[in-house]
């Protein structure tokens, strides 16, 4: 006889496997029930917690609230007020959509749900029972909105209790993720009470100033007075956020925040694009600092990739990386200006950033976002990486040109500092001598500069180099002995419909077979590396649907900067007055020149106060 017969798994089973999927901790249950209140037009939202949210979660917003006759439908599996028919899918604009948060989080849990819909005459009360089942709805008291109060998580599904971390790692879960929200949602107050206890109050901060003052309460003052405010559009595509500046870095990458359409994502190559735009400007093994919000066209996303709703998937996901790689390296190498007593600002001043209509994403303009940076004081800004006396130092970034030179030496009179040339002293004085062949001192408005000779003509040689390739374009250099590289089908036939691509990156290809291809010529900055390799892992790259050309250009920038690192003037070298003068003059002109190629800082700022305390002068 046949038992496997196919039968209907009761309602509170699947429900109960559902909550597998939806509820995997107490930060799933606060989540689902923010983003419900953010949904329903909250803007204040109080969070209750006991035991990290094992034993209580109770969320108050003041939303619109749900109606009586809905009450008993939102706890049922895929009942949702969200999605009515594929298209609404197909564009979602809200958090929440699946319709089974509720029922899921009440399959496990101890239940209810309080909520007061202005067209009602008073709040209704619904409750889960033992058994499981609802009981009728009651008349209750409470303010406009919703309550919903989860108790006793997992006290029916012991196995997944089990497996809950300590209650302080899920406290900190929660906890992240409501400052997380409090980072993209503006208009909304937000509270936290754990174990009777309030950790935090936070008021809506639509104002700019008030929102600065709730980045500097999340992220640190210190990012906030290092930081660049980028704001760009361009078709299909709007990018606003907060950057760091290169020189304020971070060992973990812990501090790293990417909203789509308000919403909280966790994208790898979304991370990708910044590191690229951070490429050779920042030191090896740190990390930077950044919230980014990413606007696209609701139906160009797709929202509906994982459970958690945690990953996205872009229509034209390569335009959309492009764009915020390109507006963040535009960012962090714009000019900086000194202003009075030695503060830093960008050059286009600290205008509020706005909207700016931009060429199309096909054009290969440079991309120019509107930046604002609050103002630095040198006394205060500083890398969280530094420690001791350089805690006293501010790392600058210069004025940006399209060209930088190396030093020529006598090229230039020893520059005499009479009282106007004071008045009008650039961003990096004037020199006044060399220390151990080493070192530059000189002397500007603001005090003291310190720069590190060789770190900066580094700097300088390789954006110059950067220049000349990308004005001469790509030489292609014909081996004398071709290679012979085997690969797949697939790959043979990514080649076939991409010869134009690979031609403008100076390769040359011939095939010798279904699965063979012979390497005629290579770009000639290429000579000398493991083309056979590199050859290899591009061609995985476009099978991967990754990003071949960002791959050849980190291999180009990297044989760029050795080359720089070469050519460089060493250590040792005594330079006159003149040829230092000139190497600050190159500084002041060229991009990135607060670093040199590997992240390290080229110069710094002791300001006269700074000097002073290292005297105990005043006291």
């Amino acid at each position: 006889m046949n038992t496997n017969r196919i039968t209907l798994m009761p309602d509170a089973l699947a429900n109960q496997i559902a909550a597998g999927e939806v509820v995997e901790r107490p930060v799933s249950v606060v989540k689902e029930l923010v983003e419900n209140a953010l949904d329903a037009g909250a803007t204040q939202i109080t969070v209750w917690l006991e035991e990290a949210g094992i034993e209580l979660i109770d969320v108050q917003d003041n939303g619109v609230g749900i109606v009586a006759d809905d009450l008993p439908l939102a706890v049922e599996r895929h009942a949702t007020s969200k999605v009515k028919s594929y298209d609404d899918l197909a564009c979602v604009a809200s958090l929440g959509f699946r319709g089974e948060a509720l029922a899921s989080i009440a399959s496990v849990s101890q239940f209810s749900l309080v909520s007061y819909h202005p067209t009602e005459p008073h709040a209704w009360l619904l409750q889960n029972q033992v058994d499981g089942r609802w009981s009728p709805l009651a008349p209750t008291a409470a303010p406009l909105g919703t309550r919903i109060k989860v108790a006793s998580l997992f006290y029916n599904t012991p196995a997944r209790r089990k497996f809950l971390k300590t209650p302080r790692a899920e406290f900190t879960q929660i906890e992240d993720y409501l400052k997380r929200t409090l980072l993209v949602n503006q208009h909304l107050g937000l509270r936290l009470i754990h174990n009777a206890k309030q950790v935090f109050d936070f008021v809506p901060a639509i104002e700019p100033a008030k929102y600065l003052t709730r980045l500097a309460a999340l992220l640190g003052e210190a990012f906030v007075e290092q930081s660049l405010h980028i704001s760009q559009s361009l078709p299909g595509v709007n990018l606003e956020g907060w950057v760091s500046l290169p020189t304020y870095h971070r060992g973990l990458a812990d501090k790293q925040f990417v909203f789509v359409n308000g919403r909280i994502v966790r994208d790898r190559q979304l991370l990708q694009a910044v590191k690229l735009a951070y490429a050779d400007v920042l030191y090896h093994g740190r990390h930077p600092v950044f919230v980014v919000f990413i606007n696209v066209p609701f139906d160009q996303v797709d929202v509906n990739v994982h459970p958690a709703k945690y990953e996205v998937r872009f229509q034209h996901a390569r335009q959309v990386y492009d764009h915020v790689r390109r507006a963040i390296r535009d960012a962090i190498m714009q000019p900086l200006v000194m202003g009075q007593e030695g503060a830093t600002r960008p050059a286009n001043g600290d205008a509020i950033a706005q909207r700016t209509d931009q060429p199309n994403l096909q054009q290969s303009t440079p991309r120019q976002p509107i930046i604002r940076q609050t103002s630095l004081s040198l006394a205060s800004a500083r890398s969280d990486s530094t420690q001791d006396l350089a805690d006293a130092f501010a790392f600058q970034q210069p004025a940006q040109s399209n060209y930088a030179t190396a030093i020529q030496p006598d090229s230039l009179p020893i520059i005499q500092e009479s009282g106007e040339q004071q008045a009008l002293a650039p961003m990096l004085g004037f020199a006044k001598a060399q220390i151990k062949g080493v070192f530059i001192l000189a002397e500007n408005a603001a005090g003291l500069v310190l720069v590190d000779m060789h770190a900066a003509h580094e700097r300088i040689v390789y954006e110059r180099l950067k220049g000349q390739w990308r004005d001469q374009q790509i030489v292609s250099q014909p081996l004398l002995v071709p290679l012979v590289l085997h690969l797949s089908s697939a790959a043979i036939l990514h080649w076939e419909a991409n010869v134009a691509w690979w031609q403008g990156w100076g390769f040359e290809f011939e095939q010798l077979g279904p699965e063979q291809l012979r390497v005629m010529a290579v770009p000639a900055v290429l000579q000398g590396l493991n083309l056979t390799e590199l050859l290899e892992k591009v061609f995985a790259d476009w099978l991967t649907e990754q990003r071949p050309e960002t791959m050849l250009e980190e291999e180009f920038a990297a044989i760029l900067s050795r080359r720089a690192c070469h050519g460089s003037v060493r250590a040792n070298r005594q330079l006159t007055l003149a040829e230092m003068n000139q190497l600050l003059r190159d500084m002041e002109q060229t991009p990135a020149s607060s670093q040199c190629n590997h992240g390290r800082p080229t110069w710094v700022q002791l300001s006269m106060d700074q000097l002073d305390q290292l005297f105990m002068r005043g006291r």
